[in-house]
Formats: C-alpha cells, sequence, structure tokens
C-alpha cells in the first residue's frame, strides 16, 4: 500500500489531480474518523480533512518522502485537530455516528460509540490508531508526539475501561432480559 501511495503522492507533486482524487478516495474516511475521533464534531472533522489535502496538493513531494506517507499524514491531521481546539473553534459533541465509509468491523452501533466516547481523547487516538488504522504502538507513538511506554499505557488503559464498560452493559442487559 505504500508504494501506491507514494505513487499517487508523486502524482499529486506534478498537478495531477487524478491521483490527488484517488488518494483522497482511499485515504479521506480514515483522515476524518481520525479527526473525528480527537474533535468529537462531524463539521471539524470534515474541515481538518479538507485542510490535510489541501496540505498534501501543497507538499505532495516532502509527503512523499516521508518514511511512513500514511503515518506522516495522520499526524498532520492530528496536528490540526489540535491546532483548532486550542484556538477554541471546539463545537458541542454530536449524536450521529462515525462515518460509515471506513472499514471498521465490529466498531459499529451505540453501544461501542457510547464506550469509545466515554475515554479521555488521547487513549481514544491510541485504540483508534492500534485498531482501526493498523498501526503499531511505535507508529502510534510518532503520530501522538508521546514516548512508546505511554501510548502503550493509554492503550492498555482504554482497552481496561472499555472491558469493565461491556462488561457492565452485559450484565445490565441480562438483568433486563430476567425481569
Amino acid at each position: 500500500m505504500s508504494q501506491d501511495i507514494r505513487a499517487m503522492l508523486g502524482g499529486v507533486a506534478q498537478g495531477d489531480m487524478q491521483a490527488l482524487g484517488d488518494l483522497y478516495d482511499q485515504l479521506s474516511a480514515r483522515i476524518f474518523n481520525y479527526a473525528r475521533t480527537i474533535t468529537q464534531s462531524r463539521e471539524m472533522a470534515e474541515d481538518v480533512t479538507h485542510d490535510v489535502f489541501l496540505q498534501i496538493n501543497r507538499c505532495a513531494a516532502r509527503v512523499a518522502k516521508a518514511a511512513d506517507p500514511v503515518a506522516y499524514m495522520m499526524a498532520a491531521t492530528r496536528n490540526r485537530c489540535y491546532d483548532l481546539l486550542r484556538f477554541g473553534k471546539r463545537e458541542s459533541p454530536l449524536d450521529d455516528s462515525f462515518d460509515a465509509g471506513v472499514e471498521t468491523p465490529g466498531f459499529d452501533g451505540p453501544i461501542f460509540e457510547d464506550a469509545f466516547a466515554a475515554l479521555p481523547a488521547n487513549q481514544r487516538e491510541a485504540v483508534f490508531l492500534h485498531l482501526v488504522c493498523g498501526f503499531t504502538h511505535k507508529e502510534a507513538a510518532k503520530i501522538q508526539n508521546a514516548p512508546l511506554v505511554t501510548v502503550k499505557w493509554r492503550y492498555g488503559k482504554a482497552l481496561k475501561q472499555l472491558r469493565a464498560y461491556f462488561t457492565e452493559n452485559e450484565t445490565e442487559g441480562n438483568r433486563n432480559e430476567s425481569l
């Protein structure tokens, strides 16, 4: 996949709008959902996604030279999200679900969204980057600009909290069924 991404970025660097469209088709849902994970706002995630692709269009040659172009784009997404949040443009979270266009097997439905939303932002990021995007903890640490041990701790803590959430909801569901 990395070679395909590099080839598309090469095309974008030469002004090929079709290559930019192909890159957008391949990565926009992932970038949008990562931005949504951080901002918890559909509108801000859409803005971030567009900003990131504008940045990619301007700097495609530099992005193509990165060790991992997808990780570079995810780091750009994270940075843009925190820039927006830092400058007070945070909007209230929306109740709508994550974009259905991204492949997230087993991570859909209201119970997962509720459990995921209950996590602190940095733990949500760690889970999203590792489980949904498939990055290693080392890659996630690079994207989050945090020590590897910190990202592993966040991930472990998040899994523990998710496990407790699902266990509690399963127990409540069993109690409701017996009534």
